[in-house]
């Protein structure tokens, strides 16, 4: 993950100017993580919390005008099941990859360098369309480490999501900005079913049931570029090399 966000800043940050003209389009990048907000049931003595997830996605923004633009990208999903018992995102990973389109109205005067907005998106999604049916024996990491079960499930992944978003730009140069968005995705159909049997341990025989309805929140950070890119003065590009090395250097030390 360390990784990836390293890559991200480095092929962002260090693109080239080309004029001073107004944007026309934006390329963004990020990761997030996901949250499973539906869960209709549990069985057992056991409370299942939220399953999470990752989303990964590249996006472009086109300007219709200085506060309004149209976006889409191609985004990546894993959600998991059972979050609570493994240090992972799930003892079953879940992938959905689809392209996303949607729009964006910023609100606050373009001199600030805080740039909350609004919008909406529509996701597609070409994995795991059918009923994904399976069985396969687990080991539990956390909650009741040690302990052994058999997992079934039954997985059907929406082919279109509807989600409402906010989020905010933060400027860190005259054309590369922090972005942080928060969606909160509708599945228009499917479902993922699955249960948890213990088969020892201190709930032995016990069974864990979820039942989620594709309803998922996501938290995502990323870094966008601004097209046609304005020039950088020496000082912040000083400033930007000293926050890279300051932050590769604190993490080569942890």
């Amino acid at each position: 993950m360390k990784k990836i966000v390293l890559f991200i800043i480095l092929s962002l940050g260090i693109l080239p100017s080309f004029g001073q003209d107004e944007k026309k389009w934006s390329l963004q990048a990020g990761i997030g993580g996901i949250s499973m907000l539906e869960n209709k049931y549990h069985e057992g003595d056991y409370f299942v919390s939220e399953d999470q997830g990752n989303a990964f996605y590249v996006s472009a923004d086109y300007w219709k005008s200085s506060r309004f633009a149209l976006t889409g990208g191609v985004t990546f999903e894993q959600q998991g099941l059972y979050t609570d018992f493994t240090d992972e995102i799930g003892l079953k990973k879940i992938n959905m990859l689809g392209a996303n389109v949607g729009v964006k109205y910023y609100f606050f005067p373009e001199k600030w360098i805080f740039q909350p907005h609004f919008g909406a998106s529509l996701y597609t999604n070409i994995l795991n369309l059918g009923h994904q049916k399976g069985e396969s024996k687990v080991y539990l990491i956390q909650a009741y480490p040690g302990t052994h079960g058999v997992l079934s499930y039954d997985v059907q992944c929406p082919a279109l999501s509807l989600s409402p978003r906010i989020g905010f730009d933060i400027h860190l140069l005259s054309s590369l900005s922090l972005s942080i968005d928060y969606d909160y995705r509708i599945g228009l159909w499917g479902r993922s079913k699955a249960q948890l049997r213990f088969t020892d341990g201190p709930l032995i025989g016990e069974t864990v049931g979820i039942d989620e309805r594709n309803v998922r929140s996501c938290i995502s950070i990323g870094l966008k570029m601004d097209f046609p890119a304005k020039p950088v003065s020496e000082t912040a590009k000083n400033n930007l090399l000293w926050f890279l090395f300051s932050w590769i250097s604190s993490k080569t030390y942890d």
